[in-house]
């Protein structure tokens, strides 16, 4: 499911996004979910998501800072896809 880069998202009150030594985990409080992400950069961009800007322009400043090249910003968008499907992000 692809997420609308023109809008902005959130991480949910209902979610905790937590690093680990692997990546992360994700724990939604409202249905007892976990999720273990192996993708650091999955991780970081989701604590530092604020909802403030636009997905896309989000996405294009953590690239650049990162050094993450199209690729690899590309596999984080589509992530960020998976993630919303299953309610850890949610668009404005």
């Amino acid at each position: 499911m692809p997420v609308n880069t023109e809008h902005s998202y959130e991480v949910p009150a209902k979610v905790s996004v937590r690093n680990e030594r692997f990546g992360g985990l994700v724990y939604r409080y409202d249905n007892r979910a976990l999720l273990f992400l192996h993708s650091r950069p999955l991780v970081d961009f989701l604590r530092e998501l604020d909802g403030e800007r636009p997905l896309g322009v989000a996405l294009e400043e953590f690239a650049a800072e990162r050094g993450l090249d199209e690729g690899q910003r590309r596999a984080l968008e589509n992530a960020l896809g998976q993630l919303e499907g299953k309610g850890i992000i949610r668009e404005l």
